[in-house]
């Protein structure tokens, strides 16, 4: 095995203009992630379903990205983060394009599964592309700008996106941001440069699937449990078999992952990894953040189309701060590690996190322009969470592991976070059901302030990193 020789970081131009495409790379994704969700109930009506079915839409793309975001890294580590990049963006752009003429719901959700897994390759792979380019000293700084470009550029499409639902249907968005995403494929193959990669070295086969089994099986037992306790109740939902049976095949396909890892001569991932506190503890706050970020994300649309009667086009605007703040936390996220350390970071944006779930809580009670504060005020806090917390749990991650696992630990990384996510999709959304009380929001609400404490314990528990050289060499 040979591992072209890393270079150093990429002069400030080339830096700019990677942000740049990076940046409308992801426009498509992230602004029709969140017009997607708030659309929902819409789009249900239109495809003759039903809201909760439809939220499949969502979930199975968070399904397919947690599966597929370490396999895609790694294939960045052995084949190139410009090719895995590139070609991510290619079959995103078809399939954009493809869910405006989506027949029913199925079809949709399909659709976007399969968007999900070309969102796998974007992801870690832009990551890493901003990485290199920003050199191991300035990784932290490279995250901040890289998440800046993941929201920054969909808030504007959100501003814009919202309205147009309203005047030209949501099939219209889909073809909008085809365009916009084919724009960024020509951009990336004009202007992106290749980064190191391994030689000689083939994808671990037998430990990516056992890994995806595990962890897609983990994350089906997941939605059947709450699916199970939304139809049934908590009580009788205990002994589902088929919960049961996909918790199985989850600790299986995990402990034939670690089996097979500790004897492949190229593993897909080095287990010594999970030992090193810097590694493990970070992605467990960030996921443990994300449970609650995404669920009061999928939760809040219903609040105030339910308690506060807003119309599609209203709810996308008034969502339009969370990710603004988001982006411009994301900069100074990343700056703040070299000044104050990686741990202080990840402990704010935990203790934000759950400020801004105590404001949504707040605001189930109230349907006046005080409540509209509150759902605003926990919407800025949101953001500044993630976009302060991010970049450190990021470079803490990549620090902890050998130069040439770049892709897959951002990926592994992403991995987490996206469980993290699904769970509090599925827990917030069967939590509230169709129960528009107060009382049941507040409650999801409470929910989610508590595993965000929980992210707060794991946060206190990070060390800050020694420097890239010193961090590479303890082993």
């Amino acid at each position: 095995m040979t591992t072209d020789t890393p270079t150093g970081a990429a002069p400030r131009r080339y830096q700019r203009t990677l942000l740049f495409v990076v940046m409308v790379s992801v426009t498509a994704f992230g602004s029709l992630m969140t017009l997607v969700t708030v659309a929902l109930g819409e789009i249900a009506a239109d495809l003759g379903t039903t809201r909760a079915a439809l939220t499949w839409v969502v979930t199975g793309l968070m399904l397919a990205m947690a599966v597929a975001s370490p396999i895609c890294g790694k294939l960045g580590d052995l084949h190139g983060h410009r090719k895995m990049f590139l070609l991510g963006l290619l079959a995103g752009t078809g399939l954009t394009a493809l869910c405006a003429f989506a027949w029913d719901a199925f079809s949709l959700i399909v659709l976007r599964v399969l968007f999900g897994v070309t969102g796998a390759m974007v992801m870690p792979n832009g990551m890493a592309l901003m990485m290199h380019a920003y050199g191991p000293e300035r990784r932290s700084t490279a995250v901040g700008w890289f998440q800046f470009a993941m929201t920054g550029a969909p808030t504007i499409g959100l501003v814009a996106g919202g309205p147009l639902i309203d005047w030209l249907g949501w099939r219209s968005i889909f073809l909008i941001f085809a365009g916009v995403s084919l724009g960024a494929l020509t951009l990336g193959a004009l202007l992106l440069r290749p980064t190191p990669r391994q030689h000689g070295v083939r994808l671990d086969y037998l430990g990516a699937a056992t890994l995806a089994v595990g962890v897609l099986a983990g994350l089906l037992a997941i939605t059947r449990a709450m699916s199970q306790v939304r139809e049934l109740g908590a009580a009788r939902s205990v002994a589902d078999p088929q919960a049961w049976g996909l918790a199985a095949l989850c600790a299986v396909g995990v402990a034939a992952f670690a089996r097979v890892e500790r004897r492949a001569e190229a593993p897909m991932l080095r287990l010594v990894y999970f030992r090193r506190r810097n590694f493990t503890l970070p992605m467990v706050a960030s996921a443990l953040m994300q449970f609650a970020y995404m669920g009061g994300f999928i939760v809040t649309p219903a609040l105030l189309g339910t308690a506060y009667g807003w119309s599609v086009g209203a709810i996308a605007l008034l969502m339009a701060p969370r990710p603004a703040a988001f982006s411009l936390a994301s900069p100074v996220g990343g700056y703040l590690p070299a000044r104050v350390g990686e741990r202080l970071p990840i402990v704010l944006g935990a203790i934000a996190m759950i400020a801004s779930m105590a404001a949504f809580a707040g605001a189930a009670f109230r349907a006046d322009g005080v409540g509209i504060a509150l759902i605003l005020t926990g919407l800025i806090l949101s953001g500044l969470s993630a976009g302060i917390s991010q970049p450190s749990v990021a470079s803490l991650v990549v620090h902890s592991v050998d130069e040439r696992d770049i892709g897959i630990a951002n990926g592994m990384s992403q991995q987490i976070m996206f469980i993290g996510i699904v769970a509090g999709i599925q827990t917030m959304n069967v939590l509230v059901g169709d129960d528009p009380s107060a009382a049941r929001f507040a409650a999801t609400y409470s929910l989610g302030a508590g595993v965000a404490v929980a992210g707060l314990a794991a946060a206190l528990l990070v060390r800050d990193a020694a420097p890239p050289s010193r961090a590479r060499s303890s082993g």
